[in-house]
């Protein structure tokens, strides 16, 4: 008669079975408990090597882990910052948990597994990073509490981290299990900090590689402007040197003399101040240049612009008038960037009308507590088609005269902007041009 079978379907539990039957079972099972540890690895292996990285695939790993093993809470502390550098002291803290509707892990749970990972990688305390920590410092302390099981992440590097899990009824095979998920995470994070080091390094030589190229792109923005706004004065001095070997060693022509050489000293200030503001912009770097704002008288700030000028004008035989107007408050701003904006206006009515024609500058005040000034020129005026594209930087009429750079409008807009203020023209063909723009007033 057969000895029956014990209910496990293990014959070890009769001694009547001999020992040649009861090994091949054994190892039938083991062999079993083999495959399925292989078959879970692989899924652990698969789902690492297909996420964007370590942090995007803990919680579905540790979702796979817990359809296998009793897990509660697990956390992985990672002794690297987001470029990849090590940072031991600071490990930046993941986290799972399988309590319905809790938001974070227990803070005890997170206790246990930064002191235990500061004992681990041989320091005497760490601080965490990540969206789960607490807040403190937590001293090297070995973790000796039921249930948790606390496996460091060994590389070549050394410790790279610990993977902290709470486990109830945890049995030998799922220590096995715990231990080889461990030996894949040890595996996983040295390829990802060289990756996101590797991704840092790009990313740094690409920033370089803008500023590069914003420095270049403001070096010859540097040289055009320049070269654009210096003509003006320039010319001045020219015609105001000229003007002076004209007039003659005549006594009674003395004022004349010193009017021109006053003339040619303003101009060279100009000069002097447009190349130091440029200077300063290059050195911001596109930052907005701090004006030197100041209340200015808006009579003495036209002639003082229109006296530079006015040898061009004479030169083309045109009348360049100002119209006073000593009713007016002062308007705050500053002097040599409205100076500036003045210069492109009016040289740019002295290129574009006509020998004999008329410029004249004049000033009013406006609603909103602003003091418009006005620029009107007897020219040929804009073609309606032209008059959307005036103040785009280097665009130029086709049937514009001369070689101009197309910038004197757009740096004129760009300083009234500055301001608070606006830069408007107002044109007809065959009837002239009027530019305006406005200023604050200064209050008192």
């Amino acid at each position: 008669m057969k000895a029956p079978r014990s209910p496990a379907g293990d014959d070890s539990a009769h001694p009547d079975v001999p020992a040649s039957r009861r090994r091949p079972r054994r190892a039938w099972r083991k062999r079993g408990q083999a495959h399925r540890h292989l078959a879970q690895l692989h899924e652990v292996g698969q789902l690492l090597c297909a996420s964007e990285g370590v942090a995007a695939s803990f919680p579905a790993l540790v979702d796979r882990l817990s359809r296998w093993l009793p897990v509660r809470v697990a956390l992985l502390l990672e002794g690297v910052d987001a470029s990849g550098v090590p940072v031991p002291e600071r490990p930046c803290l993941m986290a799972w948990h399988s309590s319905v509707g809790m938001e974070s892990p227990p803070s005890q749970a997170v206790a246990h597994a930064a002191s235990a990972y500061a004992y681990l990688v041989g320091l005497e305390r760490v601080t965490l990073q990540g969206r789960d920590v607490i807040e403190g410092v937590f001293k090297a302390e070995p973790a000796r509490v039921p249930g948790v099981v606390t496996l460091p992440l060994v590389a070549k590097e050394g410790v790279l981290g610990v993977l902290h899990v709470e486990s109830v009824g945890l049995g030998e095979d799922g220590l096995v299990l715990l231990d080889a998920v461990a030996n894949l995470l040890a595996v996983a994070l040295p390829k990802e900090h060289v990756l996101r080091r590797e991704v840092r390094r790009r990313e740094r030589a690409e920033a370089l590689f803008f500023q590069a190229q914003e420095a270049v792109r403001w070096r010859d923005e540097l040289l055009t402007v320049v070269s654009h706004d210096i003509k003006t004065p320039l010319l001045a001095v020219r015609m105001n040197a000229e003007m002076i070997l004209n007039a003659g060693t005549a006594p009674e022509k003395e004022h004349r003399r010193r009017r021109y050489l006053e003339n040619i000293v303003l101009a060279e200030q100009q000069m002097s101040s447009l190349i130091g503001n440029l200077l300063d912009r290059a050195r911001l770097r596109g930052m907005p240049i701090p004006l030197t704002l100041q209340p200015l008288p808006v009579d003495a700030l036209l002639a003082q612009s229109l006296e530079v000028l006015r040898p061009l004008a004479l030169e083309k035989g045109q009348v360049l008038t100002v119209a006073q107007a000593p009713e007016l408050p002062p308007v705050l701003a500053d002097r040599e960037r409205i100076l500036q904006v003045l210069a492109n206006l009016v040289s740019n009515a002295i290129k574009f009308t006509p020998p004999g024609g008329v410029i004249e500058v004049r000033a009013r005040l406006v609603e909103g507590a602003k003091v418009c000034v006005f620029v009107k020129d007897s020219g040929p005026g804009i073609p309606a088609e032209d008059a959307p594209h005036l103040f785009e930087r280097f665009w130029r009429a086709s049937h514009s005269p001369g070689r101009g750079t197309g910038l004197g409008l757009s740096i004129a807009w760009s300083l009234v902007a500055a301001h608070g203020g606006t830069l408007n023209v107002e044109s007809h063909e065959g009837q002239g041009s009027t530019f305006s723009f406005t200023l604050p007033v200064a209050l008192p």
